[in-house]
């Protein structure tokens, strides 16, 4: 889930600036890196909230359904880009801010915290305490992914037809092609990861359930 979540997000941010600069300002760096600017210290500030809205969330209706619930805030917030990227109306983007910033904020808010379950349930199987390897295995496919969407970006910016020769003249079909790939790419991997946690049987219930059962057993140990 991490994988697909974090990676989709870092493969289609690579197309963001492309978009603000060639589509929203038409080849101007300077407003365009202005727009980014703002646009990501706003949803620096709004992830801090989305962290706290998904904590409380989680408190009420438990891990899973908050993850669920905050992922299709997330993919409310990429259609949202699609009416923000506006060159009439740049600074129209900043109302997707506040739903993107569950994606990530959510997405490492609650999954670390799923993991941690899985590590009682397999204590409880195993009789082995091994979060250090259930960490070491998370982490690595995240730096793996961020390596392949780092490469692999760039082989879709080309495939688009993206040419930096032409500056500001970039193809309708280019420029369309950056903002599907900007906005679908994440949510498609977003609905996968849906899909993935819905199948997640450790319940809230359960997970106290396996956390009573691992306090009794190591109290007769």
């Amino acid at each position: 889930v991490t994988f697909l979540i974090f990676n989709g997000f870092m493969l289609a941010s690579a197309f963001t600036l492309y978009v603000i600069v060639y589509y929203v300002y038409g080849g101007d760096w300077g407003k365009g890196g202005a727009l980014l600017g703002f646009f990501g210290m706003f949803s620096s500030i709004c992830t801090l909230l989305a962290i706290s809205i998904t904590t409380w969330i989680s408190t009420k209706v438990g891990k899973r359904k908050a993850f669920l619930i905050t992922m299709c805030l997330a993919i409310i917030g990429y259609g949202l880009k699609w009416v923000g990227y506006n060159p009439d109306q740049p600074y129209l983007l900043l109302i997707a801010a506040p739903f993107l910033a569950f994606h990530l904020g959510a997405l490492f808010t609650m999954v670390p915290s799923m993991v941690a379950d899985v590590c009682d349930l397999d204590e409880l199987q195993t009789g082995t305490r091994r979060e250090g390897m259930f960490s070491g295995i998370y982490w690595w496919i995240q730096k793996l992914g961020m390596a392949g969407a780092s490469v692999l970006s760039g082989v879709l910016l080309v495939w688009t037809g993206f040419n930096v020769a032409l500056g500001a003249n970039q193809t309708p079909h280019a420029l369309l092609y950056m903002r599907l790939f900007d906005i679908g790419i994440p949510i498609v991997t977003t609905l996968i990861a849906i899909y993935i946690i819905a199948t997640f049987d450790i319940s809230e219930e359960k997970a106290y359930d396996i956390r009573k059962q691992l306090e009794s057993k190591r109290g007769k140990a």
